[in-house]
């Protein structure tokens, strides 16, 4: 007799899958694990495919540097074709400004020895007056030569563009070295006259000094009148003294006077002729009219 526990039916239970799914069993941080390796894989194969893809040789390395070098180059070529326009530009208005100047100095420098040449004539008719006693009889032309001693202005040259052409450094401009040689000559030129009229009005000074030795006071200031014009006197004045030392010792200021004039004219005409010169130089060298 079958026992009583072989006779009751199998239970079997309906679901058969396992409780858990093998990708359920696996732990979470496995997940991670695995998924972090897959995109260190993926990084690392399109990295090493990016790097051959983009490798470069010493060609490509030369061409880069002197497309760069080119491209820098031609720029400082650009900025220095500009600035020597620009130069360019200054260098012409200088010249066209100092051929005006030196124009103006000829025009100054014709009445400058104009004006020497007829003082010298009068200065050299006085010494011969009071040295040969003449002054007697020729009072009105002795006082009349004796104020010609303060006539004459020291020439001023017309220097702006050459003082900004000097001391501002633009002589740096001038292209060519003859021409910046003719300026400087000139400048020189005139710096000498300007040292020798110096000398000029010293001697004036020192006439004025003994000057009332020999000559009337009241009767000397008759040969001006108030627009500073020189007369001649009509009254035949006379100088107040015999002496013949202190006639001589005037007489001989006159003639020191004289000679620094004749001097000064001389200057005056070979500055007059390197303007001159000057001028058609420069209106050669920059095409000007």
């Amino acid at each position: 007799m079958p026992g009583k526990e072989e006779n009751e039916p199998l239970h079997i239970p309906n679901n058969t899958q396992p409780e858990h799914s093998p990708e359920e069993n696996i732990p979470l941080k496995d997940n991670e694990t695995i998924n972090a390796h897959q995109e260190i894989d993926n990084m690392e194969v399109h990295h090493h495919a990016h790097h051959e893809h983009g490798k470069k040789n010493w060609r490509s390395y030369f061409w880069e540097f002197l497309m760069l070098f080119l491209a820098v180059f031609s720029g400082f070529l650009a900025e220095n074709q500009r600035e020597h326009y620009i130069e360019n530009k200054r260098e012409r208005k200088y010249i066209e400004a100092l051929i005006q100047d030196l124009k103006a100095d000829t025009t100054s420098l014709e009445d400058y020895i104009q004006v020497r040449t007829k003082k010298r004539t009068y200065l050299d008719s006085l010494v011969l007056l009071l040295s040969t006693g003449q002054y007697k009889k020729m009072g009105n032309e002795t006082y009349f030569f004796a104020r010609q001693v303060y006539n004459a202005s020291p020439f001023v040259s017309t220097d702006g563009t050459m003082q900004q052409l000097k001391n501002a450094g633009n002589l740096r401009l001038i292209h060519g070295k003859a021409v910046t040689d003719s300026i400087l000559s000139y400048d020189q030129t005139v710096r000498a006259l300007y040292e020798w009229d110096e000398v000029d009005t010293r001697i004036k000074t020192s006439f004025r000094e003994i000057g009332g030795t020999v000559f009337s006071a009241a009767e000397f200031y008759k040969t001006i009148d108030s627009d500073m014009t020189f007369l001649r006197p009509t009254t035949n004045p006379q100088i107040i003294t015999d002496d013949p030392a202190i006639i001589n010792n005037v007489s001989f200021q006159i003639q020191y006077l004289s000679t620094v004039t004749l001097g000064n004219l001389l200057r005056a005409k070979r500055l007059k002729k390197r303007a001159i010169n000057l001028i058609s130089l420069l209106k050669q060298e920059y095409d000007l009219k």
